[in-house]
């Protein structure tokens, strides 16, 4: 299946909630990258990292998960509008994702994401020619029947699924090559995510990013229900509520949230004020650069929080929450300033730039043209 020409172009709605998940994804890693100090009940610190984590936590990596699905989708369409082969295109794009991720990983910052978007990108090309019917179907059987399937058997039954355990049995622990516990693990979360990248691969194929919705207020009103509902959720969970309601719906809820998140951005973003989003533009197209560079001066600022040798360097060590939180925005808030600058002179942003190369094997040019 192969879309119109005009969903080949770039859409600036994607790139307007890639930035954005990108910010909450930044959000959600501060408190590790800045390995912050445990925070005392009913304090300033305490309140902000409670709404942070009921409003984004186990939220914002689906966000990105399903702008990923959407990506994946959109370049698979513009090479075959091409006439090209995409699938080796996008196994190199994969691989190279993968190991800069794991160079990421094990040298830099344990909370690295793009080694399990990379590791779920070659599992997505499997059934990326599927009809959008069945994308829709995927996820709703990873998210409903596996993620919130196994978390509710688990709480309820004797039943325990955990591939990276059982992967790790599987092999004597003393032979482990260095890391691949680290390995393992990102594969189990790899596969508790694969329903939120399906999701992403149904919008694309669905169009709803080209079309008018009709009914805006009452799709307003839906997000905003899926949003309220979610939140309540994961607030009853990270305060332990003790009620069947609540009981290891983690993934259920927080997805709820994401809907409700992603719903809210696209109306915002394709309505009448549809500039408030504009700024996030620029950084959605530099996400590969900025996700980098975050946790590279974030765990060269803040000691305790990196690995290798980012662990021995840092100005603050076990900061507050508030401390780390103000840090973190200030260096958004540079990232927003910088983008768009960035982008009148170069096409791309570095690490953009080094993976467009290594995706099409060819030089890519880098500085834009003046007349």
């Amino acid at each position: 299946m192969t879309l119109p020409a005009r969903q080949t172009k770039r859409i600036d709605i994607l790139d307007q909630i890639r930035g954005v998940a990108l910010f909450a994804i930044f959000l959600v890693n501060i408190p590790g990258l800045a390995s912050v100090a445990e925070a005392g009940p009913f304090t300033i610190n305490s309140a902000l990292q409670a709404v942070l984590a009921v409003v984004l936590e186990d939220s914002a990596r689906p966000l990105f998960a399903f702008m990923f699905g959407i990506s994946l989708v959109l370049i698979y369409d513009r090479l075959r509008a091409k006439d090209f082969n995409p699938y080796p295109t996008l196994i190199r794009r994969m691989g190279l994702l993968f190991f800069i991720g794991a160079l990421h990983g094990f040298f830099v910052w344990a909370g690295d994401i793009l080694l399990l978007y990379a590791a779920a990108g070659f599992v997505l090309l499997l059934a990326i020619r599927l009809p959008a019917k069945w994308l829709l179907g995927l996820g709703f059987f990873f998210w409903l029947g596996y993620s919130t399937g196994i978390d509710l058997l688990t709480y309820y039954t004797a039943f325990h699924l955990s591939p990276d355990s059982w992967l790790k049995d599987a092999v004597n622990a003393s032979s482990y090559p260095f890391g691949i516990d680290y390995l393992l693990l990102e594969f189990s979360s790899m596969i508790d995510h694969l329903g939120y990248f399906f999701f992403g691969m149904y919008a694309y194929r669905s169009g709803i990013f080209l079309r008018e919705w009709s009914g805006r207020q009452q799709k307003w009103m839906s997000g905003f229900g899926l949003l309220v509902i979610g939140l309540i959720g994961k607030a009853g969970i990270y305060f332990d509520v003790n009620s069947f309601v609540f009981h290891s719906l983690d993934d259920f809820y927080s997805f709820l949230v994401t809907i409700g998140l992603a719903m809210g951005l696209f109306l915002l973003g394709t309505g009448s004020r549809k500039g408030i989003l504009f700024p996030f533009a620029a950084v959605g197209k530099l996400t590969f650069t900025h996700y980098l560079m975050q946790s590279l001066i974030m765990v060269s600022l803040f000691q305790n929080s990196g690995r290798t040798i980012f662990i021995e360097l840092g100005i603050w060590t076990a900061p507050s929450y508030a401390f780390a939180l103000t840090i973190g925005l200030l260096l958004f808030g540079f990232q927003l300033l910088v983008s768009p600058l960035w982008l009148k002179y170069f096409y791309y942003g570095p690490f953009e730039w080094v993976w467009r190369m290594g995706t099409y094997g060819k030089w890519v040019p880098l500085l834009r043209r003046r007349s």
